[in-house]
């Protein structure tokens, strides 16, 4: 169970061991590569320190996954029209800037990225809620809204990854580009 008691202390090393958590993940591939006493080396803590905050490794992988379910998700429940799916994708951008560090060892890995498969469908999901209360109800409309924000978080990881020689902006840019191309043909076509 992750500890819950924060400090500036606390937050200071629950990062350490994050930043840690995602080079070794990026490094090794894979959860079962890693031991406690390789990410405390890492962080430059004591194993007793993590274990201060944490019970086990996995647990590390799944506050990382809920820090970005609670960044993206709840203050978003209530888009409804194409500007509230922009700034909607503006924060889910922003959001990737700002945690660039931990993102990218995280996303380069082969590890699976439970929290990226979230994103996917958080997003189609409040994009095709716009769409229906705009009275697009439309096979098309939700598959061809699932390929384009499957495929933009594709290629973010692919950015993550260095396969790709586009920036968070060029892809957001794209993505805002092509929802808002998608609202256009389905919405104006009701």
């Amino acid at each position: 169970m992750v500890k819950s008691t924060y400090t500036r202390a606390t937050a200071k090393n629950r990062h350490k061991i994050q930043e840690a958590f995602a080079e070794l993940l990026a490094e090794r591939g894979s959860l079962s590569n890693i031991t406690v006493t390789d990410l405390a080396e890492r962080a430059e803590i004591t194993r007793g320190t993590f274990y201060n905050y944490y019970d086990n490794l996995a647990q590390v992988g799944a506050e990382l996954q809920h820090e970005l379910e609670k960044q993206l998700f709840p203050e978003h429940d209530d888009l409804n029209s194409i500007e509230a799916i922009e700034e909607y994708i503006d924060d889910v951008f922003v959001f990737f800037k700002s945690q660039e560090g931990i993102y990218s060892e995280l996303l380069s890995s082969d590890a699976p990225n439970d929290f990226l498969t979230q994103l996917e469908n958080g997003m189609s999901k409040r994009v095709l809620a716009v769409l229906r209360a705009s009275g697009v109800n439309n096979k098309e409309a939700a598959t061809e809204l699932l390929f384009t924000t499957n495929g933009a978080i594709a290629v973010v990881r692919k950015h993550y990854r260095g396969e790709i020689d586009l920036s968070l902006d060029e892809i957001r840019d794209y993505l805002k580009a092509k929802i808002g191309w998608m609202f256009r043909k389905y919405v104006a076509g009701v």
